[in-house]
């Protein structure tokens, strides 16, 4: 893992916030919620992956892209539903490979994670609206590589895991003029609870993915 990573991720961070801050500033048509229960969105970001388990104690973080689109139901003032489509991008470094490298691996894998959020809204009575959510994922394997070279034969076609995060979001109104009626941060751990591998040695690794994303609701 390069030494510049963490600095450039701290970076992101702080872009991201700048961001979404400056436009919550400007905007003077605000309001609490939106007026219509069920709206949609698109958020991307940066996120860090991990393995966890036994087999892959030593192993070390990357950093990549993960990004897609949502739907959100509020159910009232306080709680809301939230499935989303997710492009995932994860994967880790270890000194010793678990698919029959000699040697170091550095895995990359592509999945599409579709988690079902609970929200909760913590009343502010301003633009600003904090919520916290935690939800089950499902997760679609679409790719596997190590060190460059194809493993999809090795890798459990699906996964399942728990997700779990903070939004803060700002509302920009709900005229129906207003294109964009919401921005936000996203910040979300998404716990794997099944084995990565298939493979006849059966190594005890789970992904586990941190992720920063910037929201923007229509």
């Amino acid at each position: 893992m390069l030494i510049n990573k963490p600095k450039r991720l701290g970076l992101s961070f702080i872009s991201l916030t700048m961001i979404v801050t400056a436009v919550a500033i400007t905007s003077v048509t605000a309001q609490t919620y939106p007026t219509e229960p069920l709206t949609w969105g698109v958020k991307a970001g940066i996120n860090t992956s991990d393995f966890l388990g036994k087999d892959a104690a030593n192993s070390e973080i990357q950093e990549d892209f993960s990004g897609g689109i949502l739907l959100n139901y509020r159910f009232n003032d306080y709680w809301a539903l939230q499935p989303e489509f997710i492009f995932n991008r994860k994967g880790a470094d270890l000194d010793r490979g678990l698919t029959g490298e000699n040697g170091p691996a550095r895995y990359e894998f592509g999945y599409i994670n579709i988690p079902v959020l609970v929200k909760y809204y913590i009343p502010s009575g301003m633009r600003f609206s904090p919520n916290l959510y935690a939800g089950p994922e499902a997760g679609f394997k679409l790719y596997g590589e190590s060190n460059g070279s194809d493993i999809n034969r090795d890798l459990n076609n699906t996964e399942f895991g728990v997700a779990f995060g903070v939004e803060l979001d700002f509302s920009l109104g709900s005229d129906p003029t207003n294109l964009i009626r919401t921005v936000g941060l996203d910040f979300r751990y998404s716990l794997g609870l099944t084995e990565i591998f298939d493979t006849p040695q059966k190594p005890e690794a789970r992904n586990g993915v941190f992720f920063a994303a910037l929201f923007i609701g229509f």
